[in-house]
C-alpha cells in the first residue's frame, strides 16, 4: 500500500497559523503587557511575517482575540431543569469566570475594554458572546420555572448589568468583590421578578 501524506487545507493552515498568533500574543501580552508588545515581536515568537500577524488583526484585535477565547472557554453550561443550583446562584456565578480573568490582569484587562469600546457595533466576538450568554441564562431561568418571555428579558437585563460593572472595574471604580455583589443583587431581582 501507498502510504500517502496528506497535506493540511489551506484553511487547516489558516487555522493553525491563527492559533500560533494567538498563542504567541497571549504569552507575551501576559509577560510584558500590552503597551510591552509590538507586532513584531508577536510574529518573531509565533515563526511568521509581520504580515501573517497584520493578517489576523492589529494588535488591539489580537487582544480582543486572545480574551474572547479565554472568555469563551471558561463559559459554565446552564444547569438542567433536575440541577440543585437556583437561578439566583447560576445567573450571579456565571460572571465570575470573566471577573476573574479581568482581575488576574487589570492592565490587559483595561486595555482590552478599551478595545471593545473603540471596536464600534461591528464587533462579532462580543455578539457572540452575548447570544450565548443571553440564551444559557435564558436556559436556567426557563429551567428553575420562569416564563421564557421574561427569562429572555431577565437574560438580557443580566448581559448589560455585566457588561456596566465589566466598565466600572476596568475603569477602577470598584472592586471585584463589589462588582460581584452588584451582579448577585440583579440576579436576584430578576429572578423574583420572575415569580410575580
Amino acid at each position: 500500500m501507498f502510504a500517502e501524506r496528506v497535506q493540511p487545507t489551506r484553511a487547516e493552515q489558516k487555522r493553525r497559523t491563527t492559533a500560533r498568533i494567538t498563542d504567541a500574543a497571549a504569552r507575551l501580552f501576559t509577560e510584558q503587557g500590552f503597551h510591552g508588545t509590538t507586532v513584531r515581536q508577536i510574529a518573531a515568537a509565533a515563526g511568521v511575517s509581520v504580515g501573517a500577524v497584520m493578517a489576523v488583526g492589529d494588535k488591539e484585535s489580537l487582544l480582543s482575540l486572545v480574551y474572547d477565547q479565554a472568555i469563551a472557554a471558561r463559559i459554565p453550561a446552564p444547569p438542567t431543569a433536575e440541577s440543585t443550583t437556583s437561578a439566583v446562584d447560576y445567573l450571579s456565578r456565571y460572571f465570575d469566570p470573566f471577573l476573574d480573568l479581568f482581575t488576574e490582569n487589570e492592565d490587559l484587562a483595561r486595555a482590552y475594554f478599551r478595545a471593545l469600546t473603540r471596536s464600534g457595533t461591528e464587533n462579532a466576538a462580543l455578539g457572540a458572546l452575548r447570544t450565548l450568554a443571553e440564551s444559557n441564562l435564558t436556559t436556567a431561568m426557563v429551567n428553575a420555572g420562569t416564563r421564557e418571555a421574561h427569562a429572555r428579558l431577565g437574560a438580557q437585563v443580566m448581559f448589560s448589568s455585566y457588561l456596566g460593572e465589566l466598565m466600572l472595574l476596568a475603569a477602577g471604580t470598584t472592586d471585584p468583590r463589589q462588582t460581584a455583589s452588584r451582579i448577585r443583587d440583579t440576579a436576584a431581582f430578576i429572578t423574583n421578578q420572575g415569580r410575580n
